[in-house]
């Protein structure tokens, strides 16, 4: 069994010497396809790939910053005028983004308030209608209607319809 485990081991090898390829790894395939670990580690290193390349772009700004800045210097010792300096895309991305915000805000607040005045008009008019209702619900000892509050309501209806 050992010499049968053995030519099968070097037939392989023997394989992969003249194919030029790399025999399949049916182990290695499972773990990076199913291995929330294998996963997490490919995303750590990403990250920090990711990082990194930011951090040298960053030092590359700064650096052509500093030489502008010389040049700067210089041009205004010799009475040049300065140019005016252009926002980079972050800050006019980050302005963009809080305009934005800001008009999101203003946009709660005008809803907030229409939303209060809305309630307070509801409140006033349930208020209102609960009056009526009283008065016209009133009745007279022997269960009849008070008339002389109804008259003054009618009363009142016309006048406003009057009024407009």
């Amino acid at each position: 069994m050992k010499n049968y485990v053995k030519n099968v081991f070097n037939r392989k090898q023997s394989e992969y010497v003249s194919n030029g390829k790399k025999p399949f790894n049916k182990k290695k395939y499972r773990l990076q396809k199913y291995s929330n670990k294998y996963k997490v580690n490919q995303w750590e290193q990403r990250r920090k790939k990711a990082v990194l390349r930011g951090f040298y772009k960053q030092i590359g700004k700064d650096q052509q910053q500093n030489l502008k800045k010389f040049a700067y210097e210089a041009n205004d010792q010799y009475g040049h005028e300065k140019q005016q300096k252009r926002i980079s895309a972050f800050h006019k991305a980050r302005q963009e983004f809080l305009d934005k915000k800001n008009e999101e805000r203003k946009q709660e607040e005008g809803a907030f308030q229409v939303r209060a005045e809305r309630e307070e008009a509801l409140k006033k008019y349930k208020e209102k209608r609960m009056q009526t209702y009283k008065q016209l619900s009133r009745k007279t000892r022997k269960g009849q209607p008070v008339m002389n509050v109804r008259l003054e309501m009618l009363l009142e209806k016309i006048q406003q319809q009057v009024a407009y």
